[in-house]
């Protein structure tokens, strides 16, 4: 291991966490769950008499500790806790580019990869933390509210949790990939948005194709960066967890990364 990188991991620890995107993080991540759990309660007391096509709407609703938390990863899966990651790692580069920080760091006898591999450890530690501070906080509320379930559902879900922290390492990897092209963090954001938009049409596009039985295009709709990027969502789907969702994701994290540490090694920082 290289003697300074722990040094400098700690001090992108700092800057990531000092930053207001990453006291955002932090906090909208404790928030969600407590306002799972409160929609839950206010969904519960609400529903209690009412129907939908002759079935009490309370018997449709998942009033236990596994509903809170799958409430709450979705949320935080949703928009919010995303863009607050993609904020974070744009400022990380972009916005150290724009106000010269970063030319300060490479002047300094440490090698770019190292500089790259420093930014990349806190932002997933940024990432771990969010989800860490979300899952808690959810147990605690759901299971102080409807009891411990019987069943294995908090630790289906806990993988669902775990799930999403890949899920994020690969958005990570995908924001640093452009943020060493640009040095304006809200181009990085409105750039990854467009392509996330144009992924997402394109991926409607082969699931049609594959529906009228074009050879495929079922499978090259799986290894698209958006579905990829869902890979999360198997903990509760029907048909389990898809491989091939976290065989594009790795690819994805390769690939990207690659991009950036190629780019950021040959890039010249005045």
């Amino acid at each position: 291991m290289v003697p300074h990188l722990p040094r400098m991991v700690v001090a992108e620890l700092q800057a990531v966490f000092g930053r207001w995107s990453g006291k955002a993080a932090l906090v909208l991540s404790i928030l969600i769950p407590l306002a799972a759990a409160a929609a839950k309660v206010g969904l519960e007391s609400q529903a209690t008499e009412a129907s939908f096509n002759g079935m009490p709407i309370d018997q449709m609703l998942d009033l236990t500790a596994v509903g809170v938390l799958d409430w709450s990863l979705t949320a935080r899966n949703a928009f919010l806790l995303p863009a607050l990651l993609v904020l974070a790692t744009a400022a990380s580069v972009s916005g150290e580019l724009g106000d010269n920080t970063l030319r300060a760091v490479l002047c300094r006898p440490v090698s770019r990869v190292s500089v790259m591999v420093a930014k990349l450890s806190a932002l997933s530690i940024l990432s771990l933390a969010s989800l860490f501070l979300s899952f808690l906080p959810g147990v605690i509320a759901g299971v102080s509210l409807y009891g411990m379930p019987e069943d294995a559902g908090i630790g289906s879900i806990a993988l669902g949790y775990a799930a999403s922290w890949l899920s994020d390492l690969g958005l990570i990897a995908m924001t640093l990939a452009i943020s060493v092209f640009l040095r304006n963090v809200g181009g990085v954001v409105v750039l990854l948005i467009l392509y996330l938009m144009i992924d997402k049409a394109f991926g409607l596009m082969l699931k049609g194709l594959g529906v009228i039985g074009v050879d495929g295009a079922t499978t090259a709709q799986k290894y698209l960066p958006g579905n990829a990027l869902a890979c999360w969502e198997g903990w509760n789907a029907a048909d389990g967890w898809d491989p091939n969702q976290f065989a594009a994701l790795a690819l994805l994290f390769v690939v990207t990364l690659g991009v950036s540490l190629t780019r950021f090694q040959r890039m010249d920082v005045p």
